[in-house]
Order: structure tokens, then sequence, then C-alpha cells
């Protein structure tokens, strides 16, 4: 009886091994047969892949998990909850667990007085406006300039132009030449026929389905006035890694604006480029561009957002609008005159000027002039490309943000082909 039970357990525990021998080795056969006919399928009829209907899989992910929209939009750009969570949080106990200097401040009344002055003035004597001047691990982080230099020239996919702040922005509107009514500040040999150039309409053919608008920062940490008070103030930092007060904020109310106000789907990406000064900024930005436009060949304006600034003391740039102060806005376009690959840089041009004559015509005075430079600002990426700054660092963050609203709609009548 006992040998007869024996046998029988042995028996049972051989079935079960086998049973899961069996299941094992089917779901090996299974996986494998369902990868080589996925690739059979993809390689045999591309257009069958292609025929999925990804952005109404993807707006149907969002509306079910918000979070996938913040995925989408990536480089922490959006303003969220958690965001201003944080930021009443710093503004109540002075202190950012991000920043742990900040830390050391709220602890130590002496350390927040060297900090916030004697070490603020010494910064404003280097004049280091390359950097985040409140924040010692930002500073840490500046490469040696040598190595820069190498590792630019071996980048694959260089960028037009690695140049300091104070070289960017040496730029006058009393440089500027009026044809007709648009005024433009030319830096090239180009001889500019605003004529020749809009003699056929502006062709950009935006999609139905899918973003229509890429914004992003090369100079992410560009920031502004929390108030006019500030304005001349010394020891101010001209950059600040808090999207709150930098030109991600700008980015982000020009994105809403076009989303919530004219349907107009938008990625803004918020990746830091200049996180070690903005040497090298473009070329880290050309690789974050080229991968977004690859991944939605949907998009067809590229806006990199910047704004203005001086050397030696601090940029203002006004104008009143609908009884309100808002800053004014220029477009910066590059050409191929440094030798770059860029052959459809005038219909970049062509579509500056499309939008600078819509803002003339609506709101006068808000735009400076179009600034053209013979460098290509990675405006090669796409024939809707061009850089706006946004005001300069002695504008107050409300004035860039009414600015927006102006922008949004212009755009939004070359988008919809109004």
């Amino acid at each position: 009886m006992k040998k007869r039970y024996k046998y029988k357990k042995v028996r049972m525990i051989m079935i079960t091994a086998l049973k899961i021998m069996i299941v094992m080795v089917a779901a090996f056969l299974a996986i494998k047969i369902g990868v080589r006919a996925g690739n059979f399928v993809y390689s045999s009829d591309n257009a069958i892949i292609a025929s999925v209907d990804v952005e109404n899989y993807r707006s149907a992910l969002k509306n079910s998990l918000p979070i996938i929209d913040t995925i989408y939009n990536s480089g922490t750009s959006s303003n969220s909850l958690s965001g201003q969570l944080k930021g009443i949080m710093s503004d109540i106990f002075h202190f950012d667990l991000n920043s742990p200097i900040t830390i050391l401040n709220a602890q130590s009344s002496l350390f927040d007085n060297y900090f916030n002055n004697d070490y603020q003035k010494l910064l404003a004597q280097r004049n280091t406006t390359d950097k985040t001047q409140f924040n010692f691990s930002e500073i840490a982080k500046e490469d040696d300039k040598e190595e820069q230099k190498e590792q630019q020239y071996a980048d694959p996919v260089i960028s037009s132009i690695y140049i300091d702040e104070s070289e960017e922005s040496k730029l006058t509107d009393d440089d500027a030449v009026s044809y007709g009514k648009i005024a433009i500040t030319n830096e090239t040999k180009y001889k500019i026929d605003i004529e020749d150039i809009m003699k056929e309409p502006l062709k950009l053919n935006f999609n139905k389905k899918g973003p229509q608008v890429l914004i992003y920062h090369t100079h992410t940490t560009e920031s502004y006035l929390k108030d006019i008070s500030q304005l001349y103030k010394k020891g101010v930092a001209n950059r600040n890694s808090d999207t709150r007060w930098n030109v991600v904020r700008v980015g982000e109310e020009l994105a809403q604006v076009l989303r919530k106000q004219y349907g107009i789907e938008v990625i803004h990406n918020a990746t830091v480029h200049d996180y070690s000064g903005t040497s090298g900024a473009y070329g880290r930005s050309l690789n974050t561009a080229t991968n977004i436009l690859k991944s939605y060949p949907s998009i067809k304006m590229v806006i990199d957002l910047h704004r203005d600034g001086l050397k030696n003391k601090k940029l203002r740039v006004a104008t009143e609008v609908n009884g309100k102060k808002a800053a004014k806005v220029m477009f910066v376009m590059g050409t191929n005159a440094t030798g770059l690959n860029h052959p459809n840089w005038k219909q970049n041009l062509k579509l500056a000027i499309t939008l600078q004559q819509k803002l003339n015509e609506k709101y006068p005075g808000l735009t400076r002039p179009i600034f053209i430079s013979p460098n290509r600002f990675n405006q090669h990426l796409a024939n809707g490309s061009m850089i706006i700054e946004v005001g300069g660092d002695g504008n107050t963050m409300s004035e860039c943000l009414e600015s927006m609203k102006y922008v949004a709609e212009v755009i939004n009548e070359v988008v919809n082909n109004k």
C-alpha cells in the first residue's frame, strides 16, 4: 500500500514537472514565432505600421493618464502642481532640497548674508554671465574650454555656432535698415530683397494630426527680473535654473496659448543645454531638436526661444500694448554665410517676415528689427525654423508672458493659413 502511494506521488510530481516544461517551451516558441512574424510583417509592408493612428492612441492615453502628456512634452517644461508647491515651500522656508546651498543659507544667517552679498558681488566682478550664478553645483559643472573645442569638432552633427552670450547680444536696433514696413539688421554680405523673397506665398504644409510646432531653448537658463525694482540692483543674476523665472516659463506660456486658445498641438522641450555655459549649447540643442523632429515629422515650425542681453548692464526692451507693458520680440535668422549647409535659409526668413508683418499691422511697436546673422543657429533642420528673442534680461517675467499671446495669435494665422 505504501509502495503504491509512493509511486503515485512520484508520478504526479513527474507529470507536473512535464507540464511546466511544456508550458515554458510553448511560451518560448510563441515569443519566437511572434517576433519573427512581426519582423516579417514590418519588413514586407511598412504601410501597415504607418497606418496606425498614433495620435489618436496617444490622445486616449493622455486623457486616461495625464502624466503621459508630461512625458510627451519632455524636459519638465510645464508648470505642474508639484512644481508650484515646491515654489511655495521654497518661498516659505527659504530652501530648495535640490539646491544644498539654500539649505545652508536657511540654517545660518551668517552664511546667508555672505552668499547673498559678498559672494554675489564677487560673481558680478568676475562677470560670470555664462553660468547659473546662485548654484554651486552648476558652477562646478563648467567644462574645460579646450576640451569643449575638441568635442565640438568631433560632433557628427556639428552646430553652426558656439559663442558667448555677450557676443550674441551686441545687436542694436539703431543699425537696422528699413525695407518698406520691415526693419532688418543684416550682419551678412547678402543683399536682402524682400519683394523677391515674398513673391511666392509662404508654404508650410501643416498636417491635421500630430504636433505642428516645436519650442525648445538652446540657452535654457536665460532669466528675467521678478519685478522692476531689480533693474538697477547689482548682483542680480541673469541666469536661473528655476523654470518659473527663465525662458522655459515664457516658452510654456506660448505653448499653452497655442494649445488652449487655438487648438495647435505643440511640443515644448525644456532640456537644459547651457548647464556649463553657452559654449557648446547649440551642439547639444541640435541633438535634442533632431531627435524630436525624427519622432514627429508632422512638426513644421521650430522655435528656439531666447531672451536678449548686454554685457555690462541689463537690457530692457518694452512697449505698451492694449494698456499693458509687453516685452518686445525679435526674430533672429541664420544663413549659410559661414559655409555650413543651409540652402533654404530664405524660406525661414520668409516665415519671419510674414510674422513680423502681421505683428506690425496688429500691434505696432511690439517687434524689434529682424536680425540676420552669418551663423546657422541650427535653422537648417526645418524650413519653418527661427530664433525668437523675447525681451531682455532687464524685462520682467510678466511683460514677457504678456507678449506671448500676441505672438501666438500670428503663429495661429500662419499654421491655419489665415
